[in-house]
């Protein structure tokens, strides 16, 4: 209404004039639009009404092809000819190639049965007999058989469907119209309240209530839900466990005690427990070492650290996770706090969920030990996921 009082009368008279232009793509963008101006304004069904059962003979182009069959439907009432006009498309079905005439003439038929069903009866059923073997559009293939089921079990409900005014205030937008951000936002909480409300869900739930959605990059160490499997809190073995073996080999699993120290070198959790001896392992003797001794200047490329962890199977590799008492405030502190036992970092980052960290270490063994970790930012919960895989 921003042209004033009536110019809505005098857009619709023009646009209808254009119907009869004989031009195929002029009369095609003239019906689309008569369609949106008659969601605005249910009162211009008299002024688009007239012409449409003889447009419908001359147009070609599929959208404004669907366009007239919307207004003839929406008009039945006062076009005389709607359903007759109709029944010529539904005899030559078959030869329609565009699914969303089809659409707009199953739409259309179902109207026009709770406006005048002595004249549409038969002809409906022909269409929904030939809709729902449609397997062109899987779409119009639903939709038929829905309307079908519907007419068998309760014709009153489609009707409450079909007639409910589907008028748009002035003062409101079509949803194909709405800023292309927000849908973009709306659709990454498709299937919530969101879609009802038409707001992301930070506009109508606490803070304190969100749920936060995360996509897994490709290279997490862990599958979805596989972390809530892991038992918490377990020491970590770098070594995966060894059979019995003769009392040479009793330095290699020795080596694995030490490692427990690995998740305590943050700081950040006074409450872990103290690894225990197994009771059925003998107790170590007094020349065993009990420390994991790191190269203090310790390199490596990002070639070489892609080219080892690509070189061990996932399932030599050991995962862990290991709650926290309090949460790192960045990525540095970490990085700091495990530098000082000579555990060098290869690449951090922190993401809106979680850090992300790739370390790694050699012994004086020559033994190469890579580690990926993430951390969780949750204040309350903080959890250290670690997958370590040992080379050597």
């Amino acid at each position: 209404n921003v042209g004033g009082s009536g110019c809505e009368q005098s857009i619709a008279r023009r646009l209808v004039e254009m119907l009869d232009m004989n031009v195929d793509h002029i009369c095609s963008e003239a019906a689309t639009a008569l369609t949106h101006v008659l969601r605005k304004h249910p009162s211009l069904k008299t002024i688009i009404a007239p012409p449409l059962a003889r447009t419908l003979k001359f147009v070609q182009e599929p959208t404004g092809k669907a366009s007239v069959i919307y207004l003839l439907g929406e008009c039945g009432d006062i076009v005389r000819e709607a359903p007759y006009s109709l029944e010529k498309l539904i005899d030559g079905y078959d030869d329609i190639p565009d699914p969303t005439i089809k659409a707009a003439l199953l739409t259309s038929t179902m109207k026009l049965f709770f406006l005048r069903a002595p004249e549409v009866q038969k002809m409906l059923g022909r269409l929904l007999a030939k809709a729902t073997d449609d397997v062109s559009s899987q779409d119009l293939h639903d939709r038929a058989l829905l309307y079908y089921r519907l007419m068998q079990t309760d014709p009153k409900v489609v009707e409450t469907v079909l007639k409910t005014n589907t008028a748009i205030p002035s003062n409101i937008n079509f949803s194909e119209e709405e800023d292309d951000e927000l849908r973009a936002a709306l659709m990454e909480e498709f299937n919530t309240l969101s879609t009802i409300y038409g707001k992301t869900s930070v506009n109508f739930i606490g803070p304190e209530h969100q749920v936060a959605y995360v996509k897994m990059p490709e290279d997490h160490p862990l599958a979805p839900g596989a972390a809530a499997t892991e038992v918490a809190p377990s020491p970590v073995a770098i070594n995966p466990p060894q059979p019995a073996a003769p009392a040479s080999a009793a330095p290699d699993s020795a080596a694995a005690t030490p490692a427990a120290g690995v998740v305590d070198l943050l700081g950040f959790d006074d409450t872990q427990p103290k690894a225990q001896p197994s009771p059925t392992a003998p107790a170590p003797g007094p020349t065993q070492s009990t420390t994991l001794a790191l190269q203090p200047s310790a390199n490596m490329s990002g070639d070489e650290y892609q080219s080892h962890w690509s070189s061990i199977a996932d399932s030599e590799a050991v995962v862990n996770t290991v709650p926290l008492s309090a949460l790192p405030t960045s990525t540095d502190q970490v990085e700091h706090a495990l530098a000082a036992f000579n555990v060098n970092t290869m690449a951090s980052g922190e993401l809106p969920t979680e850090f992300k960290f790739f370390f790694y270490a050699k012994d004086t063994d020559g033994d190469v030990y890579l580690i990926q970790s993430n951390l969780n930012k949750t204040p309350t919960d903080p959890l250290l996921i670690l997958t370590i895989k040992k080379t050597g």
